[in-house]
């Protein structure tokens, strides 16, 4: 069904989200310990909150988790 409610037009174009690598992955990690909510995460990011979830259930991305620990034991003096 069509939304008759939303303007579209033919020159507007989606929003691009970026992809995100293994280092962007790491920094979700430290992100969330530091207490910000996946949404916000992903706007720092400039991605979907999708993608953010995906890389905290360790669907993508797998051993970014243990990357990020070994980040913050560096930077913390352990």
């Amino acid at each position: 069904m069509i939304d008759v409610l939303t303007p579209t037009h033919a020159t507007t174009i989606a929003p691009q989200h970026r992809v995100l690598n293994a280092a962007d992955a790491a920094l979700v990690w430290v992100l969330k310990w530091s207490g910000d909510a996946d949404h916000v995460i992903a706007h720092k990011l400039g991605t979907m909150p999708t993608r953010i979830a995906d890389i905290l259930a360790e669907n993508t991305h797998v051993g970014s988790r243990d990357k990020a620990s070994k980040m913050v034991e560096r930077t913390d003096g352990h």
